[in-house]
């Protein structure tokens, strides 16, 4: 399905845009399929429809936004039927969907015989989670900083985890861990998604989608974040060069620059650096604000709950979703704007992954770190530049941290006093016995204090 302007009655061209009639044949087969009306869909694709001050009004799109929609609606089926499927699979494999089938004449030729399934109490779940790696490019945009927010917030959950697996050991055994530090990325976080009582990055993007152009509104939008968080206050020149002058009714103290936020000295007009767990992250703030836009309107959400099949009905209703419409995090005045512009992907973005650690803080998580030993796929090819930016984008150097804050070498009193009580002399051995004995008598041999080692 494709677009094109409209033109008027004197052959020019206006900004609005129509459905080209080559595409007419093509619209009328994803109608069919999907049991919908073209004229609904197409109006979805071509208007927008906007809610201010009580009275609905009907604004036209150009080819770009029209553009936008029809593959936001294309990506809405694509995503309801991914979760209709895994919906059947969950059901296919619950224990209590099936339906009772009592034993038919000629069952006991089938092997193995048709079981009667019967109500089971739930037990729970096994979940697999494949998350995407931390990304740092040369051009990092609107994408990197959303995944690599969710790298953070991962992080942290594998830190808290890590760090609690090591303190409930130590604990068991009677092992003093009060000297092991957790490294807590919290600042991180509320700087992207803001916490505190303070706004963070993602919240003041959603507040730039105003008047103006797309690089205007950018540039408005990096202006803000260095104000907020690069310690920078608003100044005014009073006409002699060189001298600032305070803007009026500013606060005499400037804000203080956030430890996780720096302002580059190059580039600082589209750049931003936010220091991430796994390092410095150059961000280039060009279509931040209009890709922060969602493109899927209510209009063309609705769409599905009008289709005349039961299958895509059923498909359509997969994708809906109560959480989705609203934000515990907003503002004040975001549900008047949000009938203008719709929830922001980073809103949504934050929302979605706001469940899933909720939903994993009541597991029992289990990490596989899979390493790629070079970029090219290549066999007996091993890149250690690679190797040791993946395991540090994984974090696993924090991991490594704790275990070498601890004791990281573990025995079993019996194996290793079988291994090591060969060393002691007849006089050493006649003046103690057990595995504290020997520990103590080992670690003076080898200049070794107290503080490392400990018997559990």
């Amino acid at each position: 399905i494709d677009f094109e302007l409209v033109k008027t009655e004197g052959g020019n061209s206006n900004e609005n845009a129509r459905m080209t009639d080559s595409s007419a044949e093509s619209l009328r087969m994803a109608c069919f399929l999907l049991g919908l009306e073209e004229s609904k869909v197409s109006e979805a694709m071509l208007t927008k429809l906007l809610t201010i001050g009580g009275k609905t009004i009907h604004k036209p799109q150009d080819v770009a936004q029209a553009s936008d929609k029809r593959d936001a609606f294309a990506k809405l089926v694509y995503s309801s039927l991914f979760l209709w499927m895994v919906n059947k699979i969950n059901a296919t494999l619950s224990e209590d969907s099936g339906p009772v089938v009592p034993p038919s004449p000629g069952a006991e030729q089938f092997s193995p015989p048709p079981r009667v399934h019967k109500p089971s109490v739930p037990t729970g779940f096994i979940g697999v989670l494949d998350i995407y790696g931390f990304e740092n490019f040369e051009n990092n945009g609107f994408e990197q900083l959303l995944i690599n927010y969710a790298n953070e917030k991962l992080q942290r959950h594998f830190n808290r985890h890590l760090f609690e697996v090591e303190q409930n050991l130590y604990s068991s055994e009677g092992v003093d861990w009060t000297y092991i530090t957790f490294n807590d990325n919290r600042p991180c976080l509320e700087l992207i998604e803001g916490g505190g009582g303070n706004v963070g990055i993602l919240s003041t993007l959603d507040d730039c989608g105003g008047m103006g152009s797309a690089s205007e509104r950018d540039v408005n939008f990096l202006a803000q974040i260095n104000q907020k968080f690069g310690g920078k206050g608003v100044s005014h020149m009073n006409g002699k060069k060189g001298k600032k002058k305070k803007a009026p009714g500013s606060p005499g103290k400037e804000p203080e620059r956030h430890p996780n936020f720096i302002t580059p000295k190059f580039g600082n007009d589209r750049q931003f650096v936010v220091v991430h767990y796994a390092g410095e992250v150059r961000y280039t703030v060009t279509g931040f604000v209009e890709k922060n836009v969602e493109t899927l309107s209510n209009e063309l959400k609705d769409l599905g709950s009008t289709s005349s099949k039961m299958f895509a009905l059923g498909v359509f209703a997969a994708s809906s979703s109560p959480a989705t419409s609203s934000d515990t995090t907003s503002t004040p005045g975001s549900a008047r704007r949000s009938t203008i512009r719709g929830v922001s992907v980073a809103s949504q973005f934050r929302l979605s992954l706001q469940m899933l650690v909720m939903d994993l803080e009541c597991t029992q998580p289990h990490y596989v770190r899979c390493i790629k030993p070079n970029t090219t796929k290549s066999p007996n090819s091993f890149d250690s530049g690679e190797v040791l930016r993946q395991l540090r984008y994984a974090g696993m150097m924090e991991t490594i941290r704790i275990r070498r804050e601890g004791y990281a070498l573990r025995e079993e009193h019996e194996s290793f006093y079988r291994r090591f009580h060969l060393l002691l002399s007849s006089t050493e051995a006649n003046q103690g016995e057990g595995i504290t004995h020997l520990v103590k008598v080992l670690s003076q041999r080898l200049q070794l204090t107290d503080a490392e080692w400990q018997i559990g």
